[in-house]
């Protein structure tokens, strides 16, 4: 059914991306997949790209998903045992997407936030008013022994400046970036894109993330996978997938 998703090698001489980091994969939890059939399709598409581990981040946001590090890792359990039973043999661990709110800050005064690879936390924002606190909160992490790093900084509105002059400042408070992959194709519109090309050309991003929810955007993902930007990210250097 997916024989369409060859794993295509970058072109520029780059290793091909097999850690993804940033996907809604367990069943149920979010808006991402949602029944078990949906998240094996998701699975399975995402091995016919090539990726063999998968970092899926479910959200945290009080008031939409109160997930929690307990019903997330339940989740992952039963969804491990899924793919035993289905002889699918990939590699699934979780981590999770906060929302900036007072949840977050309060895991972030608890030393409680979960975290990937050396201690990194993904976490996102409005996407259409730059929150006041953010760069208290980045400091914030960082005493507290974190490694903040900002989902699809392209997307936000108030980043979207062809001289990235605000994210160039927000970079040097220690954070890092992640890509959203299909950004780069306009999956998020033209100045998302834009944003994304142009934060590559500065070498500012440090991860690459599928942010995938559901099936129909597994051909997108691949033609942005295909996209020059995505292949002279993959020969950059720079990314630090593989070190989660």
């Amino acid at each position: 059914m997916f024989k369409f998703f060859k794993p295509r090698r970058a072109v520029f001489g780059g290793e091909p991306l097999t850690v993804d980091f940033h996907s809604h994969l367990l069943p149920a939890l979010d808006d991402g997949a949602t029944n078990e059939e949906e998240a094996l399709r998701l699975v399975r598409g995402m091995m016919e790209l090539g990726f063999r581990r998968l970092i899926t981040t479910p959200h945290i946001y009080r008031g939409n998903y109160n997930n929690t590090r307990e019903t997330i890792q339940s989740a992952l359990e039963r969804f491990r045992k899924l793919l035993l039973s289905k002889h699918i043999g990939v590699q699934v661990e979780v981590a999770a997407e906060y929302f900036f709110d007072e949840y977050f800050f309060r895991e972030v005064e608890l030393k409680t936030l979960m975290t990937s690879g050396a201690d990194y936390v993904l976490f996102e924002l409005p996407f259409n008013l730059k929150p006041p606190m953010l760069e208290d909160v980045i400091f914030k992490m960082n005493v507290n022994g974190y490694r903040p790093l900002l989902a699809h900084p392209e997307r936000y509105i108030y980043f979207q400046d062809p001289k990235l002059r605000e994210l160039k400042r927000l970079k040097q408070s220690g954070i890092f970036f992640q890509l959203n992959t299909m950004s780069l194709i306009g999956q998020y519109g033209s100045r998302a894109m834009r944003t994304a090309r142009a934060l590559i050309r500065e070498g500012m991003y440090e991860f690459a993330g599928s942010d995938i929810h559901r099936e129909q955007q597994l051909p997108v993902l691949k033609s942005a996978m295909q996209n020059d930007y995505f292949l002279q990210l993959l020969s950059s250097g720079r990314l630090l997938n593989a070190q989660l």
